[in-house]
């Protein structure tokens, strides 16, 4: 697979409804979050969780296999990839957000409203 195909298989893995929760779950308990704890935060924990680990993002302390759902208690941690990931997922959603256009109330509370 070249770089292209893998840059696309990485980034539909990425836009997944619960992906990024998925990741988020782990960020925020310091890089690693139980399973029951991911499946709280997005929908089809196991099967995100299983291509995440395909892509080298996130691993199980425990090893074996993801062809069943885990158990509940049962840790995944991000990897330096996937932290790497999540770090510039961060970055973007920051830098989206910063560049909204004003909302109405923004417009009228700015100083140069009713100036032309």
């Amino acid at each position: 697979m070249g770089d292209h195909e893998r840059a696309e298989q990485t980034l539909a893995l990425l836009a997944r409804r619960g992906a990024y929760e998925a990741l988020l779950a782990m960020h925020v308990r310091g890089g690693t979050a139980t399973f029951a704890q991911i499946a709280a935060e997005s929908p089809r924990p196991a099967t995100l969780l299983r291509a995440m680990a395909a892509e080298g993002f996130v691993v199980s302390p425990r090893g074996g296999t993801l062809d069943g759902d885990p158990r509940g208690d049962t840790n995944f941690c991000l990897t330096t990839k996937g932290q790497a990931i999540f770090t510039s997922l961060l970055r973007l959603r920051q830098w989206m957000a910063s560049r909204r256009p004003p909302t109405r109330v923004q417009l009228i509370k700015s100083p140069w409203a009713g100036t032309a």
